[in-house]
């Protein structure tokens, strides 16, 4: 089963979000992957934020692609944040924005990632490795709807649909209090467990003969 699933490249000042054209198609031959399509297309129309839980390389971003073109959010932005990836000082203003002033080398406004997702989806990635700090103001927006920039008082709403996923164990990362039990409660409202390939031997051959074809005609 080969599902072409279409890429939107969002542009929104002062960032420009290109999409990798890596998770572009699912190549999904094996009894374990149809059934993970099923449920993906099950819980895709709704708007309950969806948990992927997989180990590093086994297509998260792609499945969260899928959630996304799959809903009725598709005209929106998907949006693609790799929370293991910006720094602790910086991720604040990433997500939620900031304002003139609000820090040194604040020296313009900046909508964070939410705002740049309104009307679409916002995928998490590594939420694992979001500090707890943030986790708290995480839960805030996700219970409240809304975001407020770093140096403001001013709510804005937001109307996002939330796809996180993880590459860890979050229920042993809440008995060892590294994860907030009530935000794992927030984002496990529908998880979708991502078996790595070797547990998919069935979609071994299918995707040698996608890439071969890919290759090949360069």
């Amino acid at each position: 089963m080969r599902v072409e699933t279409p890429l939107h490249i969002v542009t929104a000042d002062p960032h420009t979000l290109a999409l990798s054209i890596r998770a572009s198609c699912l190549v999904f031959e094996d009894s374990a992957s149809r059934a993970l399509l099923e449920r993906v297309q099950r819980i895709a129309p709704s708007d309950a934020t969806a948990l992927i839980i997989g180990e590093t390389g086994t297509g998260k971003e792609l499945i969260a692609r899928h959630i996304h073109e799959l809903s009725a959010r598709r005209t929106g932005p998907f949006v693609a944040f790799n929370c293991a990836a910006i720094s602790e000082s910086l991720m604040e203003s990433e997500l939620f924005g900031h304002e003139r002033g609000a820090f040194t080398g604040a020296v313009t406004a900046k909508t964070g990632w939410f705002e740049t997702a309104q009307g679409g989806s916002l995928f998490l990635d590594e939420i694992g490795d979001l500090p707890l700090a943030l986790q708290a103001k995480l839960l805030r927006v996700i219970q409240e709807r809304e975001v407020i920039r770093v140096g403001s008082r001013q709510p804005i709403a937001i109307d996002v649909r939330l796809i996180a996923a993880t590459n860890v164990n979050l229920e042993e990362a809440v008995a060892a209090g590294r994860f907030r039990q009530d935000l794992y409660y927030r984002l496990h409202v529908a998880p979708v467990q991502l078996p790595p390939l070797r547990e998919r031997p069935g979609d071994i051959l299918p995707l040698v003969h996608h890439f071969l074809k890919i290759y090949g005609t360069r």
